[in-house]
């Protein structure tokens, strides 16, 4: 099950790295615009949002507490380095997190996906489960990808494509 979702997850990974691989560490609390989604925070949210989808899946969720503080729902990003992780750290909990999520979703039971959506704020528009992984492997992701493209040129880094 979620044979697409996986493969377009592990192709948008090979793009979030050739987005950050060549930024330094230092600059991934940036904001040259005020409130920006910087790459501490995207990278971040992601991790976060994988951890979720490896919960609903029936996995044990890891990133809590700070991580909800830092990344949640509604989070906003702060402009201190210290306050974010290592570059390194971010990446490989987000690799982390998904991997794991998408080992569960490629043996996810159909009972199980089938079920309603647990997340109060996207249930109207993504009923059930097997929506909700669709979207954070794919459309979410994408999106804070396309925040961190942004970002990149923001700074004056020239586009990739």
């Amino acid at each position: 099950m979620f044979e697409t979702e996986c493969n377009v997850n592990r192709f948008l990974f090979g793009y979030a790295h050739m987005l950050v691989d060549e930024l330094g560490d230092e600059r991934f609390c940036e904001q040259p615009v005020p409130g920006v989604n910087h790459p501490a925070w995207i990278l971040g949210h992601l991790a976060y949002s994988g951890d979720g989808a490896v919960g609903v899946l029936g996995g044990q969720k890891t990133l809590i507490g700070e991580w909800t503080k830092k990344f949640g729902a509604g989070s906003k990003p702060a402009s201190l380095r210290a306050d974010y992780p290592s570059k390194a750290e971010l990446l490989r909990v987000l690799e982390e997190r998904f991997a794991t999520a998408r080992e569960l979703a490629a043996t996810a039971p159909s009972e199980k996906v089938s079920l309603p959506n647990p997340n109060v704020r996207l249930k109207d528009k993504l009923p059930t489960v097997r929506d909700l992984v669709t979207f954070l492997f794919t459309g979410h992701f994408a999106l804070h990808l396309g925040q961190l493209a942004t970002w990149r040129r923001l700074i004056g880094i020239a586009p990739l494509f």
